[in-house]
């Protein structure tokens, strides 16, 4: 009797999952120089924060494909500061937009990303720990430098909704 072999390849057909990075600002001091919250610096701890963070990004980030929008807040850009080491600024975005902003314009500002590249957003709470809960569909409120990476399985930003993303890593700084 003739055996015969056949040999499969599988292949995975699969694209790249898109990737959401939601950092929180860091610890910040209450007063401000100018007495506007949007003037607000990070304390100490908040550079201690950003810089365990930052050695926990290096395993996080593709940084072939990674987009970064910031509230142009002092405490969101010295945050952005203390996590230099994982961006550069090329691809950085800064806008007032993302100041204390609700859920509604974190998600027309994701739905109108026209790429599939991987996409970090630094920002502030509420708004912040509202997306997470919308995509994830659960209650969870970020703390200062607290880091949620959600992944979709989509080729385009503007095909996420409600509930379908995937919690990939959840990080928060120990540093006191």
């Amino acid at each position: 009797m003739k055996t015969t072999r056949i040999r499969l390849r599988l292949v995975h057909l699969s694209k790249k999952a898109m990737l959401l990075h939601l950092i929180r600002h860091a610890k910040t001091d209450q007063e401000s120089p100018t007495g506007k919250d949007f003037d607000r610096e990070l304390l100490p701890r908040g550079w201690k924060q950003c810089a365990e963070l930052s050695t926990y990004l290096i395993g996080e980030l593709d940084y072939t494909t990674c987009r970064v929008v910031c509230s142009s807040a002092k405490r969101t850009r010295q945050t952005l500061e203390g996590l230099s080491a994982n961006f550069s600024e090329e691809e950085t975005d800064f806008t007032e937009e993302l100041y204390l902003c609700s859920v509604k314009t974190y998600l027309r500002l994701i739905w109108q990303e026209n790429h599939p590249d991987d996409l970090v957003l630094i920002g502030h709470n509420f708004g912040i720990s509202d997306l997470a809960n919308y995509f994830l569909d659960t209650q969870i409120e970020l703390r200062t430098a607290e880091y949620i990476c959600i992944e979709f399985p989509f080729d385009s930003w503007d095909e996420t909704f409600q509930s379908n993303g995937i919690l990939k890593s959840h990080f928060r700084p120990s540093a006191r």
